[in-house]
Formats: C-alpha cells, structure tokens, sequence
C-alpha cells in the first residue's frame, strides 16, 4: 500500500511496482482522491482512498507493507496508524519533523516494525566507506569534516515548495540534513550526544520575501558522539553540482572523498600510516535516481519487509537520533550554547540496531 501520490511516489515507488515483480500494489491512499486513482490505476486492482478511510482500506486489503510518501510533517501521524493496523511500515526520510513526536515513536512497543528510507546509505560510495571504516582500513576514527553543497537552483527550490515552512518539513536541518546526519552516525557507528550549532541566509532575500519562507539554508555544526569522535558539518548552497566533500581523519591514515550527485566516477584519496604515501580510487557513479541508491533500496527491501533487518534501511531509534540532532542544531543556534542529544535517545534499550 502507497501513502502519498506525489513526486516521491511517482518517480522510485510506482515504476517499481509496476515493473520489479518483486511486489504488488493494492491500495493508494492520498488527500488528492484524483491523484490517488491515477497511481492506483497503475496497479492491476489496486483501490484509492482518502486518508480517513486508511484503517478500512487497510483491513480490506491486508497489505504487508505501507510505503508512507506523504509530505513530512505527516509522516508521524501514517506510522502510528499504520503500526496500530499491525502493519510493517517504510518511512521517507525524516521519521518525523519533530523532536517530541520522534520520541514518542521510539517508545512505541511496534517500533521494531519501522524501516526508515534513508536511501543515502545505498549509494555505492557510501557504503565503500562505511565497509572501509569497519574494516580498520584508518584505524579507529578520530575527526570527520563532511560539507554538503548544492546548487543555487536546487537550495531555492525548498523556498518555493511546502519546504519552505519550517512546521512542514522541519528545515533544511532536518527534511535535507537528516541524509547527512545518518550517515555521519552510520559511518561511525556512533550516537551524537552533543550538538552546536548556526544557521543563515545566503539566498537572496527576495526569494524568501516573496515565498514567506521561514526556514534557513545554511548550516553549519559540530557534533560530538558517544565515541568521543567528533564531525563538522556544513550544508551549503551556491555549488555547481550537488555534490560532498569529506575527510575522515583515522588513527592509522586518511580518507578524501568527493562525490558528485550528477556525474561520476566518485573519488577517494586513501593515505595510510603516519607517513604512507597516498592512492586515489574511483568508484563507479551508478546509474538511476540519486546516483543508483533507490535501486539498491529497493532491491533490499522486499526481505527487508519480511523481517530480515538491512543496514540499508534505519530503524526508528536512528531515525529519531537524526531528527533530534536536526533539532538540536536549531535550538543551539538560536540559545548561542551547546545542545545534548536527549538521553531517552542515548541509552542502552535505544542502541542503533547495526
């Protein structure tokens, strides 16, 4: 079953049900009733619904998955209905776009039966790194310097979309950065419990004059984790290409990485030892949307719904981690002070399942 009949939904989740084989789509539920029966139409006797006929739809159906595609601030109040009909549910990124309701998620005793989309991790790249980084190819990492860029017309978009009001998507700090922030931590596997922060301006008043945008489109943080490991993160617009750049900084040598969400081959500078010398590697640019993770994603996922936990897919405890250190670096921009993750988030029972 599809929640959310828009771009999301239109672009990675109905080509694969349509074509995969590897799934079948029964139900679209939208707000948009004529949107939601052009994407059912799609799917050979798939029914639409508007979102108050979610619960009978879903008895007459007996989905085995929901797919929540709806715009973000709605994606807290899809998974709980979703878990409460006993339903195993795929959450786009962010979880949530709050603090409180990522909390209250967590708590949830269905919470196992969350997959978070963060689909960054699929991309071939990042997990060459992460594979890397487990297999001590620098050592046990110290520092890591991530820097997001994007392109001006990509940054202004979020001012022109429902992004643009910080009640719907969170800002950038959470509906974009959460991409950034959950690899941080995945890479690491490392809990942030301490966050400073800044936002800013640099698009050009006009757009936000004329959009009534109350979000910022630029960040800037440092974040401290459990590990005593620490990172820098920036996302910046203005760049060419969407793209990153970062350096990891290990015990026993060093990673250079640019990767370049339009073109490829993606490049790593490897130095190891205190005075090794250094090697570039290039790792292939895959092909489809957002450099060839959905693919991915959506090969994991099938098994994945059946109950065969994917590093691919967060579970709801990192989820929750990503929004909360999103908030985090709001309320330390504006308090000027740093900000500790809350321990709720940081104890035992919510570990990040690996």
């Amino acid at each position: 079953m599809l929640i959310g009949a828009g771009t999301r939904t239109h672009k990675v989740y109905s080509p694969w049900l349509s074509r995969s084989g590897a799934a079948v789509g029964v139900a679209v539920v939208d707000p948009d009733i004529g949107a939601a029966n052009r994407t059912a139409a799609l799917f050979t006797g798939a029914v639409a619904a508007r979102p108050d006929e979610l619960e009978t739809v879903v008895a007459y159906t007996r989905p085995d998955l929901i797919i929540v595609a709806a715009p973000d601030a709605a994606h807290a109040g899809y998974v709980r209905r979703s878990l409460a009909a006993g339903v195993i549910v795929l959450v786009e990124k962010p979880l949530t776009t709050t603090l409180s309701d990522a909390l209250d998620l967590t708590r949830s005793s269905r919470s196992d039966r969350v997959l978070v989309a963060t689909n960054f991790r699929s991309v071939n790249l990042n997990t060459w790194v992460r594979t890397s980084l487990q297999a001590g190819l620098i050592g046990t990492v110290r520092t890591v310097e991530f820097s997001y860029h994007l392109t001006t017309e990509h940054a202004r978009s979020y001012l022109y979309r429902w992004h643009r009001h910080r009640a719907a998507s969170g800002g950038l700090e959470i509906t974009k950065a959460c991409h950034h922030l959950d690899l941080l931590s995945w890479w690491l596997d490392a809990m942030p419990t301490e966050v400073r922060g800044r936002l800013d301006r640099r698009l050009p008043a006009a757009d936000y004059r004329a959009t009534g945008a109350d979000i910022h489109d630029t960040i800037e943080a440092l974040i401290t984790y459990d590990t005593g490991q620490t990172a820098q993160y920036t996302l910046l617009p203005g760049a060419r290409h969407d793209s990153y750049t970062c350096t990891i900084e290990g015990t026993a040598g060093r990673l250079q990485i640019a990767y370049n969400a339009a073109a490829g081959p993606h490049e790593v500078h490897i130095r190891t030892g205190s005075h090794g010398t250094g090697w570039p590697r290039l790792i292939a640019r895959e092909p489809g949307t957002h450099a060839g993770a959905d693919a991915r994603m959506l090969s994991a996922l099938p098994s994945a719904a059946r109950g065969r936990r994917s590093p691919l897919f967060a579970t709801a405890a990192e989820a929750a981690l990503t929004v909360a250190t999103g908030s985090a670096i709001r309320e330390s921009a504006e308090t000027v002070r740093a900000v500790r993750i809350p321990n709720s988030l940081t104890t035992p029972e919510n570990q990040p399942c690996r």
